[in-house]
């Protein structure tokens, strides 16, 4: 590798080299995708593979950051096969040390750095970590310095509020993703035409984000990461980006022209940066994704699943049991169903702490519906999380209405469930004041209900729209600042001054 520049390796992996140490983000090369072969690389990286683990065998040091525990960018197949005695893992403090706890496991040093803490791991290489860590959302983006240069890795950290800070850093590589990793709308039991309203409305919102993000930091190249992936064993539009939030580097190019944004530069995984590669990458086309589909072995077909509803139903009270000293009222009734019997169901009312037998369907409820196979992984010791990540279930949510303590008890983990509801619940209620015209001003509450994001800087449109700049939620001052998509509010109040 040239000492001023740098390789991509695929999806969110950077290998940046110095003299004495090598520094990798984010590796992920298993043949087996992420999220029980939902998951793939696009385009695909595996043949990479062997070249990585080449480097923890090699005289200098390795370096790899993880920046959340998300299995496209925590491949623990691939890091197992690593030379552990010369590998040194970099993550996040997280209030979850799930990361922390299984590297340490597995044999690796493990050196966990604080938010905004800067560390010198040589001479020439050093890192500082930004943290977005509230609810279910622990994730984090890294300042990465090294011969002189510097690099913002970003990944699908959604700390926008906090980007002002790197105004002075004089970034010269940006990278930030730019297409969707959610399940919904895609997962959700909605008609074709509001999936694709839903998705063009978070699509907007994900590229103003990137876009505001340019603007702000004005790095010298912007370099999309962090996806799209492909899901060649699931439906074929989500891989090729067609009315889902899934889109694709052409999409992109188009968005960032038409917004003045001509310093984009698209690299292949086994690139090498280089000013001159502006093409974006296109979508898979149908032979494409066929073509991938028959290199791989379906994980989820290779899955031993013995799916039994008592032990479901165990897993569920454990976690009941974690949070039981939490008070909650109006929380939507939860439903897992696995077929049309009454049986066949599991009924969770957060509001009792309890399991139920039958409940009234005009009440408000979510209700996930899948396979056995599917609900057999919640009770086998895995990351709640990264099963529905899956993309294999279907979300009826009645009425459609996000709430933030069922979408917590859904996602959370035996481990940090309490944590992440404590800190939802005790967002903070500090007030700001802000001034829209000569006599007006509107006060509301600082801190977004969803995701705890500051909301100091947000944007306000001439309607008086507050946009949170992480997620796009966007709040009506006009009328005490309320969410309509989850009834979640900032507490506005508008402040006129007379002239007199």
């Amino acid at each position: 590798m040239e000492s001023k520049s740098f390789q991509f390796l695929g999806h969110n992996c950077f290998l940046f080299e110095t003299e004495k140490s090598y520094l990798i983000t984010d590796p992920w090369f298993s043949s087996d995708g992420a999220f029980f072969g939902s998951w793939f690389q696009y385009p695909k990286n595996h043949h990479l593979l062997e070249d990585f683990l080449k480097l923890s065998f090699g005289q200098k040091k390795l370096f790899i950051y993880l920046s959340h525990e998300h299995q496209d960018h925590f491949d623990i197949q691939t890091l197992r096969k690593l030379n552990k005695n010369n590998v040194e893992m970099i993550i996040p403090k997280f209030e979850d040390n799930f990361l922390k706890v299984i590297l340490s496991d597995e044999g690796f040093h493990v050196n966990e750095i604080e938010a905004l803490e800067k560390v010198a791991l040589d001479n020439s290489l050093k890192i500082k970590i930004y943290v977005s860590d509230i609810g279910i959302n622990h994730d984090s983006a890294a300042l990465i310095e090294w011969n002189n240069l510097k690099f913002f890795n970003q990944n699908d950290c959604k700390i926008f509020e906090q980007l002002s800070s790197l105004e002075s850093e004089a970034i010269d590589y940006y990278s930030v993703q730019f297409s969707g990793a959610t399940w919904h709308p895609s997962c959700f039991a909605f008609s074709d035409k509001r999936k694709k309203l839903i998705s063009e409305k978070k699509v907007l919102t994900k590229l103003k984000n990137v876009v505001s993000g340019i603007n702000t930091i004005k790095p010298k190249y912007y370099i999309p990461a962090a996806g799209p992936a492909i899901f060649p064993f699931l439906e074929e539009s989500l891989s090729e980006g067609k009315e889902n939030i899934f889109i694709h580097q052409d999409y992109l190019d188009k968005y960032l022209k038409s917004n003045g944004i001509n310093n984009t530069v698209y690299l292949r995984p086994g690139d090498y940066f280089d000013e001159s590669l502006v093409t974006p990458i296109l979508p898979p086309t149908s032979e494409e994704i066929e073509k991938y589909r028959v290199t791989l072995e379906s994980p989820w077909e290779k899955n031993k699943f013995n799916f039994q509803k008592k032990l479901l139903q165990k897993e569920i009270q454990l976690r009941l049991d974690q949070i039981k000293d939490l008070s909650m009222h109006g929380i939507p009734i939860i439903i897992f169903q696995w077929g049309e019997s009454p049986v066949h169901k599991i009924i969770i009312d957060l509001n009792t702490n309890s399991i139920k037998t039958d409940f009234d369907e005009a009440n408000p409820y979510i209700k996930l519906i899948a396979s056995e196979e599917y609900f057999s992984l919640m009770h086998s010791n895995f990351r709640w999380q990264d099963i529905y990540l899956s993309l294999r279930a279907q979300v009826v949510r009645r009425p459609d209405v996000f709430n933030n303590i069922a979408n917590i008890f859904i996602f959370s983990d035996l481990s940090n469930i309490k944590k992440s509801m404590e800190s939802t619940l005790n967002i903070s209620n500090e007030r700001i004041e802000v001034k829209i015209e000569k006599d007006l001003k509107v006060s509301f509450d600082r801190f977004c209900p969803h995701q705890g994001a500051d909301l100091c800087n947000a944007e306000i449109d001439k309607n008086l729209i507050l946009k949170c700049p992480r997620h796009g939620w966007e709040f009506d001052l006009k009328n005490n600042g309320i969410n309509i998509e989850s009834n979640e509010r900032i507490n506005a109040e508008l402040i006129v001054h007379s002239k007199d």
